[in-house]
């Protein structure tokens, strides 16, 4: 008993152990928040066994207290979860362009309220029980695994954002997004040209050498000149001297802002390994960060803020893109659960 016991209280240090390593190495893997996870749930495995242990009376009553707010929370989310979708997506549609992109809360808030009449359509359209049950399964699966997956993924981007990386970089790689009416800087993107302005004037005044900025984003076909060009334009005209910058003018996505901007650096730079960061808006900051790795490049992001209504919106999307990445993943889960569909199906006639 007394070995069990000594597990518990040891185990969240381990897994801090564990995870400070593993954010040392490489921050930009879901890996990590996976971990931070473990931790969590051991520190609250070990907070729970000493209190009860110690048997405080107001001690108890406070963990009483506190389970019945988290546990009421939750069911509220669970409930009404789909009204706070709505309501977002009325604030977004009031105040952003009308694009399907930008109405995913609108989608998953009316997809939550359909699944309540799921059973009454299955009943009404006189569905076979045995697809009724293999469906069932598949979609049991899908329900648990898609849940889980983007809470690993806002726990790496939660972590992700913590990165605060040295006043001593040589290059700053600003990721572009559209223009407005084809050759205006929105406030999106002015905001990530903002963030990089700030820290290479904040690395300016503690002495150091002043980054270059390397400005990357293509010219789109409704575009009149390149993303980079007028991102170079805007920084110029907020005190940025055209000498500390460099354009990337052929990337059409994030990968290629990372690939092209890394062949223009090394062209540019003396040294043969400059340190690098990049960036862009908090929301993007973790799979930006993805993509510098799958180009072989060093480099962690900086995040400009985003207004709060946007958010719900932009991390879904983000969520969709990495399981876009992780689509063989993806394809191992719903191969896994057409198996267990069948087996369900199989086992039932038994």
């Amino acid at each position: 008993m007394s070995i069990l016991i000594n597990t518990i209280y040891t185990a969240p240090f381990v897994c801090l152990i564990l995870f400070s390593v593993l954010q040392l190495h490489e921050k930009r893997q879901l890996l990590n928040g996976i971990v931070f996870n473990f931790f969590l749930f051991t520190l609250l495995m070990a907070a729970g066994l000493m209190i009860v242990r110690l048997n405080n009376p107001t001690l108890n009553y406070m963990t009483i207290a506190l389970s019945i707010v988290t546990t009421l929370i939750f069911i509220f989310l669970y409930l009404f979860g789909f009204a706070l979708l709505l309501w977002n997506a009325y604030v977004v549609w009031q105040k952003e362009s009308h694009t399907l992109a930008n109405m995913l809360t609108l989608f998953i808030g009316l997809a939550i309220i359909d699944s309540f009449f799921i059973p009454t359509i299955t009943r009404l359209l006189h569905i076979p029980t045995d697809v009724n049950r293999f469906l069932g399964t598949i979609i049991s699966v899908f329900l648990l695994y898609l849940p889980i997956f983007f809470y690993l993924y806002l726990s790496s981007l939660f972590i992700y954002q913590f990165n605060r990386p040295r006043y001593r970089q040589d290059y700053i790689i600003v990721l572009g997004s559209g223009l407005i009416d084809g050759e205006r800087v929105s406030p999106l993107l002015a905001s990530r040209i903002d963030r990089a302005i700030h820290f290479y004037r904040k690395q300016v005044s503690k002495h150091r050498p002043a980054p270059k900025l390397v400005f990357s984003g293509g010219q789109g076909p409704d575009e009149k000149l390149s993303e980079a060009v007028a991102m170079q334009q805007y920084a110029i005209i907020h005190g940025i001297p055209a000498a500390q910058t460099l354009t990337e003018e052929k990337s059409l996505n994030t990968l290629q802002n990372m690939q092209f901007s890394k062949a223009l650096i090394m062209a540019d730079s003396n040294k043969t390994a400059p340190k690098i960061i990049f960036a862009t808006n908090n929301y993007h900051t973790f799979r930006a960060g993805l993509f510098a790795k799958q180009a072989g490049l060093k480099a962690d992001g900086i995040g400009a803020k985003t207004s709060h209504y946007f958010l719900p919106n932009a991390i879904i999307r983000e969520f969709i893109a990495i399981l876009k990445m992780k689509h063989h993943q993806f394809i191992l889960v719903a191969i896994t659960s057409i198996i267990l569909a069948f087996i369900n199906v199989l086992f039932s006639h038994q």
